[in-house]
């Protein structure tokens, strides 16, 4: 029966191949998605830190630290600042055949440096510095010669410059990488005192493997939904063949014999999808290898598989397959012979049975998730099941719901619609296939969001079409130099030329409030003034306080106000300070630059100003929106302005060589600039998910509605003779495709926000971010495609419209 109709269960087949594939690749990405834990120990097992200010305890501390292990690594580091900009160059002394270190480096192009007069740079850096093979560097005060490209294969995000320790200056602090247990570790730090230089240790501590409950997990659900693929396919196959069943119930075959036929049928397909998907699975774990590499940040190998999991998700495939056609040959087979040589499908089963198990699941699946507090595997593992078989389960309900529209309908959607309810087994199997398919997309995407706006929660410094210029030195881009009216003027055309390299760019000046009496600062031998900012008062346990900067304090001239689209005479004359509604200024004060005594934060006025970035070029990325002191609070206070730099913005995201040249321009001018930091975006795995959601669920419609469309062909072959037109043929497909994929879609969404707020429901704004755009496209845009789909393929005339097919 098998070798006849093949080409009716190639898609069933096909469908079974893909979860199995799914499942392998699924698995093998989240096994090699953790963080490489020796990032930063390599082959070690601790990492001893050393201050480099002073040479003669470095040296006695680097001393002791070889004579009480034997085996040590040294890495020095020395930090240089960009000329130009906020950025800084991490110089790394270290030998690449290092006895722990040399896990850490790899040479991607070129060589290792070997003298004095060579360098090797990591992408980044090159990037930065617009470097290549042979180009010169002289960062650090000493021309070098590049001569290679490198990386730390552990920490692909780590930039650095490598030198060769020879060559290298004097470090400001000193790595060393030693394997020794943690009582001599323990041991050297007391034997230490205070003749060396050394500050701490770090433990790399054990090696945890992979997550083994969370690749469970996933190949759970994958193989979950296989087994809902193969169900809805084996239900058709056990109505094809309800006559032959019967004819074989009719010469003296029993129900065990009627079961084995579609159980033989389902081992068979199960070996053969099994098969196929592994081959396909690791194949695409192959070919997904090197972008799994810059989402996990690290480089990957591509043999690290769990052998073992993926022999068992392989035999619980075939074992899935079998224990998917065994239901519906137990329902076949207790059908009287009689109602089996008709051809009938059996009775659908009353909804509200399904419906009663799905609100008793879900409501096991929530309390064991809101219990498990993120952190009980067990319970998260139950939890996960019951509520996604609770939802799976409210799929005879919703198709029941959705035909009681059928009446108010035309013609053709109303068929459609009550096909589904009348061919229930396998609709409902096809509808939690596509439920869960778009539901662990929609859980993706959820999750992908969250952790996004979780990550750049706060503010960015810049966007990517802003540059922030500073008058202060690479060291301090916010000391204010003491400068005449004509080396301001000077700078301020260097500022111009550089907003005329950029297309449409508008130039802002920007103004700090200083406080008089202020005590001028000497760094990197530029003599400066530090402006007020505002800060948050802490007071320690031991009755002490100190102040810690929360936001940047501007001075509110017309030209700042018109550019966050404020109109001057909207200000209050009584007004000090502008604040974004999101600032709380009752916690905010004025440290005295002068004394001990700190200025509360009075007279407020709320503006919208979150919008507007003014940059934050020591790194900090949970500074709150900039505040504007107005003219006449300045005046009110006794505050002066002084001048805090610019502020340009072009009409265009800034291009690598736009940023390159605009960085040698403020180097050239004694200025500094700063432009958007790189942040992690996970909108491309976004995409990814709901892309393979999607064509998994029209993969899916594609099967579902084919076959009940073959079984409803003597409806179709009667409508034909009655006159029915191509667009009546068109619209019964359209109409099952759209309805089903309308019914996964908000079953699947519903369902995914269910476990994410049952598993969060302590912190509720962590889904706050709703990613509309893409469940959108899941909720709207498979419903349609389906549709289309349906409408485009369907719409033949049957080939015999008289006579039906004899089996």
């Amino acid at each position: 029966m098998f070798r006849r109709e093949w080409r009716q269960q190639i898609l069933v087949l096909t469908l079974l191949t893909v979860a199995v594939a799914a499942a392998i690749g699924s698995i093998t990405l989240v096994y090699n998605t953790g963080v490489a834990r020796n990032a930063e120990f390599g082959s070690g097992n601790t990492l001893l830190e050393f201050d480099g200010t002073d040479p003669r305890k470095l040296e006695a501390g680097l001393a002791s630290a070889e004579e009480w292990f034997g085996t040590t690594d040294v890495i020095g580091h020395r930090s240089v600042v960009v000329p130009g900009g906020v950025e800084t160059v991490d110089f790394r002394a270290q030998d690449p055949d290092g006895a722990y270190g040399g896990e850490l480096l790899a040479l991607r192009r070129g060589s290792y440096p070997k003298g004095r007069g060579q360098v090797a740079v990591t992408d980044g850096v090159a990037k930065l510095l617009r470097l290549d093979l042979g180009s010169s560097l002289a960062l650090d005060g000493v021309r070098r010669t590049v001569v290679g490209i490198v990386e730390n294969p552990r920490k692909l995000s780590d930039e650095f410059a490598l030198v060769s320790p020879s060559s290298a200056r004097a470090p400001e602090h000193v790595s060393v990488l030693v394997d020794a247990n943690a009582a001599s570790i323990d041991s050297f730090m007391r034997s230490l005192g205070d003749r060396s230089a050394f500050v701490g240790s770090v433990n790399r501590g054990n090696d945890l493997p992979a997550d083994t409950l969370a690749m469970f997990s996933v190949a759970t659900v994958f193989l979950l939904l296989a087994s809902l693929i193969a169900a809805a396919g084996f239900a058709v196959v056990a109505q094809r063949r309800l006559r032959q069943l019967g004819m074989l119930a009719a010469i003296g075959a029993t129900q065990k014999h009627l079961r084995l036929v579609l159980l033989a049928n389902g081992g068979i397909v199960g070996a053969i999808a099994a098969l196929g998907g592994t081959i396909v699975g690791l194949a695409l774990w192959v070919a997904a290898a090197p972008t799994l590499e810059s989402a996990v940040n690290h480089r990957v190998d591509r043999l690290s598989l769990p052998w073992g999991l993926i022999a068992m998700t392989v035999l619980l495939a075939v074992f899935g397959a079998i224990a998917a056609a065994w239901w519906p040959g137990r329902t076949v087979a207790r059908l009287p012979v009689t109602l089996a040589l008709s051809g009938r499908p059996p009775r659908p089963r009353p909804a509200r049975y399904s419906a009663i198990a799905a609100a008793a699941l879900i409501a096991v699946g929530i309390g064991c998730l809101a219990l498990s507090n993120r952190d009980r595997p067990p319970l998260i593992v139950a939890g996960l099941v019951a509520t996604i078989l609770g939802c799976l389960l409210l799929g005879p309900l919703a198709i029941r719901t959705f035909s009681a529209v059928a009446g108010r309908v035309s013609i053709a959607p109303r068929l459609a619609l009550r096909d589904l309810a009348r061919y229930q087994a396998r609709s409902g199997a096809a509808l939690a296939a596509v439920t869960l398919a778009l539901g662990i997309a929609a859980t993706t995407v959820i999750t992908a969001s969250a952790e996004e706006a979780k990550a750049t929660g706060e503010p960015p410094n810049l966007s990517n079409r802003q540059i922030r210029v500073y008058t202060g030195p690479s060291e301090a881009p916010e000391l204010s130099p003491i400068l005449a009216s004509a080396q301001v003027e000077r700078r301020a055309v260097r500022v111009r030329q550089l907003a005329a390299q950029l297309e449409g760019a508008a130039v802002l000046t920007l103004h700090n409030a200083l406080q008089p009496g202020t005590r001028y600062l000497f760094i990197g031998g530029i003599r400066g003034l530090l402006p007020i900012g505002l800060a948050r008062r802490v007071d320690t346990a031991a009755g002490r306080k100190f102040y810690r900067h929360e936001s940047q304090l501007y001075v509110a001239t017309p030209a700042v106000l018109r550019y966050l689209g404020i109109d001057p005479a909207e200000v209050d004359p009584s007004t000090d300070f502008l604040a974004d509604p999101t600032v709380p200024t009752d916690e905010l004060v004025v440290p005295s630059m002068t004394g001990r005594e700190e200025f509360a934060v009075t007279n407020v006025q709320r503006v919208e100003v979150g919008q507007y970035l003014f940059g934050s070029p020591a790194g900090t990325t949970d500074l709150k929106p900039p505040m504007f002191i107005t003219l006449d609070g300045l005046r009110r206070r006794g505050w002066k302005q002084i001048p805090a730099g610019w502020f340009v913005e072009s009409s265009r995201p800034l291009t690598s060589d736009q940023i390159a040249d605009a960085r040698d321009l403020a180097a050239d001018a004694g200025l500094t600039i700063e432009v958007r930091r790189e942040s992690t975006s996970l909108a491309k795995a976004m995409a990814i998910a709901t892309g393979a959601g999607a064509l998994l669920a029209l993969g899916i419609l594609a099967m579902t509605v084919g076959l009940i469309r073959s079984e409803s062909a003597g409806d179709l072959r009667t409508l034909t003779a009655t006159g029915a037109t191509s667009g009546i043929r068109r619209t019964l497909t359209a109409a099952t495709a759209g309805a089903l994929a309308l019914l996964g879609a908000l079953l699947g969404v519903a369902g995914a926000y269910v476990v994410l707020s049952a598993m969060y429901y302590d912190d509720l704004g962590y889904l706050s971010h709703v990613p509309v755009f893409y469940l959108v496209l899941a909720v709207i845009g498979v419903p349609l495609a389906g549709t289309a789909a349906g409408w485009l393929l369907a719409g033949r005339e049957p080939p015999a419209i008289a006579r039906p097919v004899i089996e």
